[in-house]
């Protein structure tokens, strides 16, 4: 094997070791954070309303108003797809 290619592979292999871990934890991240929601959702409506925040979601609580963006009590998939992004993007992700 060449020195070139060899040194690709272990490049490789070492990037492979970084990244597949951090794409798993972002993985397991939204499946917590999916798992979270569904519990919250009592009433299995599909969306969440405050007092399930509050019960079950107590940071999302504290921001309610701010995630309600069309103000109708309820947080949607789409709602909560946009916090999700915004957390995404606080972080730097």
């Amino acid at each position: 094997m060449r020195p070139t290619s060899r040194l690709f592979l272990v490049v490789a292999a070492l990037t492979a070791a970084v990244i597949t871990p951090a794409f798993a934890q972002s993985g397991d991240r939204a499946a917590k954070m999916q798992e979270r929601l569904k519990a919250a959702d009592t009433n299995s409506d599909g969306l969440i309303d405050r007092s399930e925040a509050e019960a079950g979601l107590p940071r999302v609580a504290e921001h309610f108003d701010k995630l309600d963006a069309d103000g109708d009590g309820k947080l949607s998939r789409d709602e909560l797809r946009k916090m999700r992004e915004q957390m995404r993007q606080r972080r730097g992700g």
